[in-house]
């Protein structure tokens, strides 16, 4: 379980140094997808977008940890900053699974922070 948080962690340094799109295209599975607050985004569609944008600053916190069914769920907390993308608060949940003798992530959704009376 370790291993797929310490992608989650590789994929945001790969990310701060404007190499997202490499992540996505060596450890996402042919049929993995991210919901952002836009909607959804499928893997190539990914790294193509990603190959546009300039690095982000960032810093992760809390993380979890879940094994459900011989998956990883990840979740975290991300506060990111860059030009395209000021002041982003969230928190990211992943699913990794074991594929060809490593962890694949498979979905990813950012659920920015808000206000919300519980």
């Amino acid at each position: 379980m370790d291993q797929a948080w310490k992608l989650e962690q590789h994929f945001w340094e790969e990310l701060s140094e404007g190499r997202a799109a490499g992540f996505y295209a060596r450890h996402m599975t042919s049929d993995g997808y991210v919901v952002l607050p836009s909607g959804v985004v499928e893997r190539d569609d990914l790294i193509a977008r990603w190959q546009q944008h300039e690095p982000l600053t960032y810093e992760l916190s809390e993380p979890r940890l879940l094994l459900v069914d011989g998956n990883v769920l990840v979740h975290y907390r991300v506060v990111a900053d860059g030009s395209w993308l000021p002041g982003y608060r969230a928190h990211i949940t992943s699913m990794y699974t074991w594929e060809g003798g490593a962890w694949a992530l498979v979905f990813r959704q950012h659920t920015p922070e808000a206000a919300f009376a519980f």
